[in-house]
Parts: C-alpha cells; structure tokens; sequence
C-alpha cells in the first residue's frame, strides 16, 4: 500500500482539528471524507432475492405458510390389517360327550345293581335246602355228600356236649364236604348239621328246626362204612 492516502488522511484530520480550535462554525464546509484503505472481503454467496423467501402469514387472515407442494391427502395409502375371522370351534371325540358319559355311567351303576340283587337273591332264596344228605367213614375220614341247587351252604359239628363247631371250610364243589380224623373235628357221639349259608338261627338237630332251616342232619353212629 502508498503512503499517499495515509498523507491525506492525516491532513485532513488536522485541519479539522484545526477549525474546531479556531471556533469557527462552517456549516457549508465539506465534511471530511474518509476512504477505506483495506475492502471488505467476499464470501462470495449471493444474498437470497426477496422474491424466494417464504411468506409467513404477510396477510391478514393468512396464517398459514405458503407452499407450493400440494395439500396431503389424510389417512394413508398402507393396505389395510385383513378382518379377523373367528375360530373353528373344536369337533368335540364322541366318547368325551356329556351324554355318553351319562349313559355309561348309568348302565354301570345298572349293572352293579342287578349283580347285587343276584348275589343276594341267591343267598335268601328259600327254595335252596339240602336233601339225600349222606355220611361215609372211609379211611377215618367223613365224607358227606348232599343234593341241592347250586348256593352255599354251611357244615357244622354238633359234639355230644352240645358243642357246635363251624366247619364250612371244609365243604368243596358246592354239595360235598371232607373232614379228616387227623384233625380231631369229630367223635363217635359227633353228628353233622349241613343247611344253606342264607339260614340263620342258632344249629339244633331237632327235626322241627332243621326242616325250618331248610337242612338236615347225620350222625358218626349211622354213618355207613
């Protein structure tokens, strides 16, 4: 840069201070000029032009943005969720159906019934006796041997002391019974009472109460070889 400009600068600037010492008022004197020795630099970006600017609601009642894109449609253009179809109710098995069951256990508890009622039949039918009964020493052991429907029946030992012993263990097949010596059950005055199981009252050898009992009697003395 010259010295030159700095010069009149500097004289100016005296001469102003100059007339402002002497006190003299000049209106009419050209004020300094004061010229800039260093320019401004350039960013070299162009300032917007006022016509691209947005305008903010510049107008009234207006005080939405002015754009140029269109309005956006609401909602949206996505494909929609497919509907919800309800659920096949399950084929109930047959055999889990309240009504199967029900009549399953119906005819169970029939059975059971009818199978009670049989067992019980058969105990108290009074058409069950004994008859033909028969006693047999063979080897020292009794033998008795009797007739009748297929029930139970029970065996007792009637001892001349009027001692009663049960013995119905021993009858095998229905209408049999063997009672070994070797046990000691029976004696010479010993006499066997053989009456159906469904008879109830105390074992006499009396023939009123046998015949009541439906059962009949034999004894050791009569008993055939």
């Amino acid at each position: 840069m010259s010295g030159s400009p700095r010069r009149r600068d500097f004289r100016s600037t005296l001469k102003e201070h100059e007339r402002l010492a002497s006190g003299t008022d000049d209106s009419t004197a050209t004020p300094p000029t004061y010229q800039a020795t260093t320019p401004m630099p350039s960013t070299g970006a162009a300032s917007p032009s006022p016509a691209s600017r947005a305008s903010l609601g510049t107008s009234p009642g207006q005080p939405a943005l002015h754009s140029t894109a269109g309005a956006r449609p609401l909602g949206t253009s996505g494909s929609v969720l497919p509907e919800l179809a309800e659920a096949p109710a399950s084929e109930r098995k047959w055999w889990r159906h309240p009504a199967f069951l029900v009549s399953i256990g119906l005819t169970v508890l029939a059975l059971a019934g009818a199978a009670t009622w049989f067992i019980i039949s058969a105990v108290n039918d009074d058409s069950v006796a004994v008859s033909g009964l028969t006693l047999q020493i063979e080897d020292g052991n009794a033998h008795l041997d009797w007739s009748g429907p297929d029930a139970a029946y029970s065996l007792y030992a009637v001892h001349g002391s009027g001692e009663v012993v049960d013995l119905t263990q021993f009858v095998h097949g229905g209408t049999e019974a063997w009672v070994y010596s070797a046990a000691g059950l029976y004696e010479d005055d010993t006499c066997f009472v053989v009456r159906p199981t469904s008879s109830t009252g105390d074992v006499a050898l009396d023939a009123e109460t046998l015949s009541a009992q439906r059962g009949q009697s034999a004894c050791v003395t009569d008993a055939t070889p």
